[in-house]
């Protein structure tokens, strides 16, 4: 009786042993299962100062079965999450490994990647470091491609581990972008800023009814033109192009002052924009025509006509036509201009006389506006002080009484003369008639 009990007793225990072997060799190979295969080779081996325990990319873990959504463009979280292993004596330094850093990297995309300070990491310890990476929006070819993104913590000495995970990187549905935009570096008042700008779609659909707009606020001028619909990719049948070259001319004014400016690009349509800037040099009209004059103050009296000088230069290498136009307030100035039309050579200038006259006493200020191919050239100011009368006049009112006295003299001295002579004519008769 006891050695049938003592054969059933090791039967159910042999049966336990195998049953507890079965339940843990289920449990491991969940762990496996769920447990990645880098990070726990890492663990196990003990051979490296720390292994990673999770990547995650905008939030979502590489180790889960979810998978990130990323827009190329965009600039991507990348969470790397790692533990320092349990450090031997032999072949590390006391409990703790220096200068340590995380670093993630875009593959076979240069200067797409991001490092973190060097660190010093205790062993035991979790540590957590955030990483961004700004992925590049220009796909050229397809719609989707794919990334590798590498994830790497390492030391001075050696790398404790690495991660690789794959990044499906899609485009925004409406994406345009200006690629170039060429143009002179400097323009002269009065001429024509000449721009070529390239557009390209880098989005995912059609980019329709595009446009191109050129603006110089400080100018208040601007240019819109329309480019056409930009397919999102290239193609042949029907042939289709993702990019398209636009000519834009913006007339600058030609009193436009000096300066640099900035030239603002815009490309956009209904559902997306983008914006450029870039600056230009304008040579100011006063670089090209210039106005002078000599004396632009003058004193004289009312009713005297006084003698003002005006001097176009010509400053540009062709010839140029310019008109003349008196500016005052009221009628008690009159203006006349020797010629209101001139025509300056190239290289060289012309001087115009202008004859001014009040009627009344005062301070007047007048100009003269000088155009040229429609503009303003310049503003040449004036003033007239006018004070007294004409000493012209008061000389002619003295010379008349002058003349008048000396008419009445003579006249009294012609009556006398004649008077005296007709008193001897008649003493001559009255003696030889005796």
């Amino acid at each position: 009786m006891v050695e049938i009990l003592t054969k059933f007793k090791m039967k159910l225990t042999m049966k336990a042993r195998n049953f507890l072997s079965f339940l843990v060799a289920v449990f491991a190979l969940a762990f496996l299962q769920v447990t990645p295969i880098s990070a726990m080779d890492c663990s196990d081996t003990f051979d490296t100062f720390a292994c990673i325990d999770d990547v995650t990319v905008n939030g979502i873990s590489h180790f889960s079965d979810e998978s990130a959504a990323v827009f190329a463009g965009d600039t991507i979280a990348v969470r790397v999450v790692f533990t320092a292993n349990e450090m031997e004596e032999d072949g590390f330094d006391d409990d703790f490994e220096e200068d340590v850093r995380v670093i993630a990297r875009i593959l076979g995309e240069p200067g797409l990647s991001e490092v973190t300070e060097r660190f010093d990491v205790i062993e035991g310890k979790t540590y957590s470091r955030l990483l961004n990476i700004k992925l590049p929006f220009d796909l050229d070819d397809n719609l989707n491609e794919p990334f590798i993104l590498e994830v790497t913590v390492e030391s001075n000495s050696e790398e404790a581990d690495s991660v690789s995970i794959d990044l499906e990187v899609q485009r925004e549905n409406q994406l345009i972008e200006i690629l170039s935009v060429e143009s002179d570096d400097e323009v002269k008042a009065g001429d024509n800023l000449e721009l070529d700008v390239v557009i390209k779609n880098r989005g995912r659909d059609l980019s329709e009814d595009t446009f191109v707009r050129v603006n110089i606020p400080a100018l208040g001028i601007k240019k819109m033109v329309f480019l056409g619909d930009l397919s999102p990719v290239d193609q042949s049948d029907p042939d289709k192009e993702d990019s398209g070259l636009v000519r834009v001319f913006l007339r600058i004014p030609k009193d436009t002052p000096a300066g640099v400016y900035n030239v603002e690009i815009e490309a956009f349509d209904d559902d997306s924009t983008t914006l450029a800037t870039r600056k230009v040099v304008v040579v100011g009209a006063g670089q090209e025509s210039d106005v002078i004059s000599s004396t632009n103050s003058k004193t004289f009296a009312v009713g005297e006509e006084k003698e003002y000088t005006i001097t176009i230069v010509n400053a540009d290498d062709r010839i140029k036509v310019y008109e003349l136009i008196p500016e005052t307030t009221g009628t008690e100035l009159s203006i006349n201009l020797e010629e209101s039309i001139v025509a300056v050579p190239a290289g060289s200038s012309k001087t115009v006389k202008m004859t001014v006259k009040a009627s009344k006493e005062g301070t007047y200020n007048f100009a003269v506006n000088v155009h040229s191919d429609s503009e303003l050239v310049k503003k040449q100011n004036f003033v007239a002080n006018v004070e007294g009368r004409a000493a012209v006049g008061n000389a002619a009112v003295v010379l008349t009484i002058i003349l008048a006295i000396i008419f009445v003299v003579l006249l009294i001295v012609l009556i006398v003369l004649l008077t005296r002579k007709s008193e001897k004519s008649e003493e001559s008769f009255g003696e030889s008639y005796y």
